[in-house]
């Protein structure tokens, strides 16, 4: 008999967002940000003591991924392309889902938690899933995650080779994030930009946003100059 697992209170807490590289940078720049969300487990009610092994939902981690280059004719950036689909399906060893993967059991363990003592005293991860799956608990939960782009030259990472190779090109990264079965969604959208070596654009908004306003030459221009202006 299994237990169930559902998934709650999914976001992106904006006091964990840190920005990597500045104006100076020469290597890579980005973000860093946690996906937050509270796990609980509800012991079978047909007798606790039955279950040995818990429902999980799967991880959803969907990025579309948007490449625009630079025409030094016309003076304008033209979109070159796009990666897209669900991370965590076509990579599920990656290093951003480690704790999801191995250790989602033994995090509930972590004094912050407040585990009962029989559960804070396991230390293996199959332990603490069947006394999970037989008492039945809730506890926080996050997955850690580092969009970042090459200044100079290209990048690769969980979304996979950059499209674009060079020191002049512009990525945007929309996020769609969470679970199967469950409405809650986390979204973000990324935009990092570099022109002749030299990083223009560091941006993430928390939330859904169209394309056409990320591409308004407006915000474009809005945003590098927050960045050239930017104490980083």
């Amino acid at each position: 008999m299994k237990a169930r697992m559902t998934i709650s209170n999914l976001s992106v807490p904006v006091e964990r967002i840190k920005t990597k590289g500045g104006p100076s940078s020469t290597g890579a720049a980005g973000h860093e940000f946690d996906l937050a969300f509270r796990v609980e487990v509800k012991a079978p009610l047909l007798g606790k003591l039955m279950a040995d092994d818990i429902e999980c939902p799967r991880l959803v981690w969907n990025e579309c991924i948007e490449w625009f280059r630079f025409n030094a004719a016309t003076r304008q950036w033209e979109f070159a392309g796009k990666i897209e689909g669900n991370l965590f399906a076509r990579n599920p060893a990656s290093q951003t889902f480690k704790p999801w993967r191995e250790s989602r059991y033994t995090i509930a363990t972590d004094v912050t938690n407040r585990p009962p003592p029989a559960l804070r005293a396991m230390t293996r991860e199959e332990d603490a899933k069947k006394w999970i799956a037989r008492h039945g608990f809730s506890w926080n939960m996050r997955i850690h995650d580092i969009p970042q782009m090459g200044v100079l030259g290209g990048s690769g990472g969980g979304g996979g080779q950059s499209l674009l190779i060079g020191d002049t090109r512009r990525r945007v990264i929309y996020f769609d994030l969470g679970f199967e079965g469950h409405r809650e969604r986390a979204r973000l959208v990324q935009i990092l930009e570099t022109q002749n070596g030299k990083l223009t654009i560091r941006h993430l908004i928390r939330g859904e946003i169209e394309k056409k306003t990320v591409n308004e030459l407006s915000n474009l221009e809005r945003w590098r100059f927050q960045l050239r202006t930017s104490h980083d």
